[in-house]
Parts: structure tokens; C-alpha cells; sequence
């Protein structure tokens, strides 16, 4: 009687899916938070403004050098450092709807979180980098939102776990990543810090390299500074890149009045708190250390995050990758991967081969139903963002010329095709601008009939609590046209202009 052959379980098969049950799992979660967070990832006027960028890039073929969206700055030079991930944004949404641009802030998420784990993994093993990871999305959930630096944050992790495994590693980081920093550079200005955490681990070789090969170690690293520093210049934009965020810091006024930008406020929880307790407990209870020079690294994030609360995704991505070689030294050890048996034979590339397709498949199944899904629930902006009510009363009532919008209306108002009084892009403005734009808005002295009169203004488009509508509905010549939630609309009763 013939027996059937013994079936022989295929350990490399095991072993893969062993290496990426984690960060598999990690991008999972992500993506499903993003997908059933999908409202809150479009409550951000930027996001149209955006995908308007985006438009005007593809319709012209060109970048806007000189502002082509409001009224004000009109023709001013403008650094458009997001331009690539603006291209992306309004294509998918144009193909997609807004379903496919939260699919895909989804997706970037995913990706982002899932080489975390496995880059955390190789040190620390899955359980401990799952800790890791859940640490990092705390501090990360808070800036989920459908803009471009969502879209580099994979590339964020590729490129700081590349360099930091090359020093933890005692080698030269791969010029594999020098294509990294290109799409990085293209997509947010983010890449600044890339640039710094290279230089700073660079330092660090040096430091610690003997004497002997202190000259070697100068020469390596110099070598790739300066490689990454020319990718990085590997954009429509150039050195002017390297500026903006230098330009950015020095507008204390705008710095200030951004949310995004403000200092963290621990008179309410900010996930913050619970990232310096874990540390806390690392560090007394389980009696954990790190070399000065990685100390001194996480200390310059945490500075960053405590300054600025939109630089708590830099001390939850980048710290942990800092830290997981020099914790791993100190705790138990874990299973090793037998590295590189994925590849001894054949059959096992095969094996992974098929998986990575697999992977493909899954992926963009999940792409293209959660775009449609969402689509056919008719998700969209929210009207405090969107105020598409307020825009179709305005047409009806026949306003047109210059609006005196608020800055939360901006997004929309480029999306519409709208010249804007004032947007987002805070760079374009300058600090002198915003200061007398915000104290218009807050009724303070004449500042608001005065920008009225000096920019010809026909009619507003404000928030109903902002105090400059309640000082409209006073002036002389003025009269309101619009009451709704999220908008109130005045015009000049006789214009002049």
C-alpha cells in the first residue's frame, strides 16, 4: 500500500513569517486606525490647499515659484517644498475621490510603522519593539492628517534606521539611501533633520573611533554627508530648501500662533507625559543606560517636541531606533535571526517572492476598498474646514472681488478657486503680515477697517466666533449676508472699489 510522503514543514517559510508577524501586525493596526479615523484626517484646511498646489502643478506642468493663490502676496517668490506629495495628493484625489487620499495617508502610515517594528525588531525582538511602536504612534496620532509629511514618514524611518543600523553596526551607512533623501527632500521639509541626525551620528564615529582609524572613519562619513547633502539639492527648489526651515524659526509671531507650532501645554495629558514616564521607569527601575552622545540625541528631540508639539512625531519615530542597540546590550537577549537564510536557495526566494506578492495583493486590495468605501459614504472635509455652504450662498448672492477670508477658510477657498487674503502658508506671508492680519481679526483698534479699505475688500468670509464679525455687524457699510455654524458673511453695503 502506498503511503503519502511525509509532509516536511518548509522552516524557512516559518522563519519569514515569523520576522514580519510584528511589523505586519503594526502596519495593520495603523491602517485601520487612519481608516476609522478618516474624518479627523481631513480636518485640516491644508489639506485642501494642497491638493489645489497639486492641481496647478499638473495643469501647468510647472511648480509656482510665484504665488498664483491669494490676492495679497500674488506674484511674491514662494518656496513650494512639498510639490511632489501636493502631485500625489491631487491625483489621487482627482482619480480617488477623498477616500483614496485617506487611503493612501493610510497606507504611508502603514509603511511608516511597519518598518519601525521591523527595524526595531532586529534589536530588541518583536515584543519589546511592539512597545516601541505603540510608544511612537502615541506620539505620532496626534499629526494624523492627510498632508505631505505623513507621505515621508516611511521614508523618515528608512533613512534613519539605514544610518543609525550602519553606526550601531560600525560601518558606513549604504548609498542605497542617497535615493531616499532625493524623494524625501521632494515631499516634506523634513529632510532637515535627516541631514542633522546624519551629521551628529557622524560626529559620533569619529569620536569613538581609535585613533587609528579616527581618519577613515572622517573620511567615510564626510564622504556620505556630502553625498547626502547634494541629493538633498536634487529638487526644483534647491538651496533655498535648506533656508525655509531656518526662516520658519526665526517668524516668532507666526511660530506662536499656529497650533502646530505652539509649546506642549501640560495643564491637559499629552501623550508626552507618558513617553518621559516610560523613560523614567527604564531608567530608575530597570536601571537602563545610554552612551552620552545617544542621551544627547534624545534630549535634542525632546527639546524639539517640548518647543514644538508638531516635532513629537521626530522623538517618537527617531528615539526609539536611537535607543534599541544600546537597550538591547543591557537586556536579555533575544532569538537571533538567522539572517540571510531567505535567501540560500531557490525554493526560499521563491517562498519570498510569492509573500512580497502576496503582501502587494493585500495591499492594494485594501488601497482600492478603502478608498471606494469611503468615497461611497460621501466622506469629506467637515464644513468648519470646508464651508461649501457658506461659498454657494456667496455666489448666490452674487459677491465677488477681494474677501477678507480667515485662515481656516484658506484651503478652501484655493481648492475653489478662490484668491485667498490669507492661507496656510505662513513662509509666503511673513511675520509682519500675520501680525496685522490676526489683529483684524481680533477687532484690535482699526486694524481691521484699515486692511478692509488698503486691499480693497468686497466682502468676509469669517468664523462665527471670531470678534471681527461681531465689529462688522457695527461698522458702517457693512451688512451681513450670511449666518451658518461654521461661517458668517459680510459685504460692503456700497462699494468703492
Amino acid at each position: 500500500m502506498e503511503s503519502w510522503p511525509a509532509l516536511v514543514p518548509d522552516h524557512r517559510a516559518s522563519e519569514f513569517a515569523r520576522i514580519w508577524r510584528a511589523p505586519l501586525l503594526a502596519a495593520l493596526g495603523a491602517y485601520c486606525v487612519s481608516i476609522f479615523a478618516s474624518h479627523a484626517l481631513l480636518n485640516d484646511g491644508d489639506t485642501l490647499s494642497h491638493i489645489a498646489i497639486g492641481r496647478w502643478i499638473i495643469a501647468h506642468r510647472a511648480i509656482p515659484f510665484r504665488d498664483p493663490f491669494s490676492y495679497t502676496a500674488r506674484g511674491q517668490l514662494w518656496v513650494p517644498h512639498e510639490w511632489l506629495a501636493e502631485v500625489v495628493f491631487a491625483a489621487i484625489y482627482d482619480r480617488l475621490g477623498w477616500g483614496g487620499v485617506v487611503a493612501a495617508t493610510g497606507l504611508a502610515t502603514a509603511a511608516a510603522f511597519g518598518l519601525l517594528t521591523r527595524a526595531l525588531a532586529k534589536s530588541l525582538g518583536p515584543r519589546r519593539a511592539a512597545i516601541g511602536v505603540l510608544a511612537a504612534f502615541a506620539l505620532t496620532e496626534g499629526h494624523l492628517l492627510a498632508r505631505p509629511h505623513a507621505l515621508a514618514w516611511p521614508l523618515m524611518v528608512i533613512w534613519m534606521s539605514g544610518i543609525i543600523r550602519a553606526r550601531d553596526s560600525g560601518r558606513l551607512p549604504s548609498v542605497a539611501l542617497l535615493p531616499v533623501m532625493v524623494l524625501w527632500c521632494n515631499l516634506h521639509g523634513g529632510f532637515v533633520i535627516g541631514l542633522l541626525f546624519a551629521g551628529l551620528l557622524a560626529i559620533e564615529a569619529v569620536v569613538q573611533a581609535p585613533p587609528s582609524l579616527r581618519v577613515r572613519a572622517i573620511r567615510g562619513w564626510g564622504l556620505f554627508i556630502v553625498l547626502a547633502a547634494a541629493s538633498a539639492l536634487v529638487s526644483p527648489n534647491g538651496t533655498a530648501l535648506f533656508l525655509l526651515p531656518f526662516n520658519m524659526l526665526r517668524m516668532s509671531f507666526a511660530t506662536s500662533s499656529i497650533s502646530e507650532w505652539h509649546a506642549v501645554d501640560f495643564g491637559r495629558f499629552d501623550p508626552l507625559e507618558l513617553w518621559i514616564g516610560l523613560v523614567i521607569l527604564g531608567g530608575y527601575c530597570l536601571g537602563l543606560r545610554l552612551p552620552l552622545s545617544r542621551t544627547l540625541m534624545v534630549l535634542l528631540l525632546l527639546y524639539l517636541a517640548l518647543t514644538h508639539i508638531r516635532n513629537e512625531e521626530l522623538l517618537g519615530i527617531i528615539a526609539p531606533l536611537l535607543v534599541a542597540a544600546p537597550l538591547a546590550a543591557q537586556l536579555t537577549p533575544v532569538r537571533p535571526e538567522r539572517a540571510g537564510s531567505a535567501v540560500k536557495s531557490g525554493g526560499s526566494r521563491a517562498s519570498a517572492l510569492a509573500a512580497i506578492a502576496g503582501l502587494t495583493a493585500a495591499a492594494a486590495i485594501g488601497f482600492f476598498g478603502a478608498a471606494w468605501a469611503l468615497d461611497r459614504r460621501g466622506l469629506g472635509p467637515r464644513p468648519d474646514v470646508a464651508p461649501a455652504a457658506a461659498i454657494a450662498a456667496a455666489r448666490s448672492a452674487g459677491l465677488t472681488g477681494h474677501v477678507f477670508n480667515s485662515v481656516r477658510f484658506g484651503g478652501y477657498l484655493m481648492f475653489t478657486g478662490i484668491p485667498t487674503f490669507v492661507d496656510g502658508r505662513a513662509d509666503l506671508f511673513g511675520d509682519m503680515f500675520l501680525q496685522r492680519y490676526v489683529a483684524a481679526t481680533s477687532a484690535v483698534g482699526h486694524a481691521l477697517p484699515d486692511l478692509l479699505d488698503r486691499y480693497e475688500v468686497r466682502w468676509t468670509l469669517l468664523e462665527p466666533q471670531a470678534p471681527a464679525v461681531s465689529l462688522l455687524d457695527l461698522l458702517p457699510g457693512w451688512e451681513r449676508v450670511y449666518t451658518g455654524s461654521e461661517a458668517v458673511i459680510h459685504r460692503r453695503k456700497n462699494s468703492l472699489f
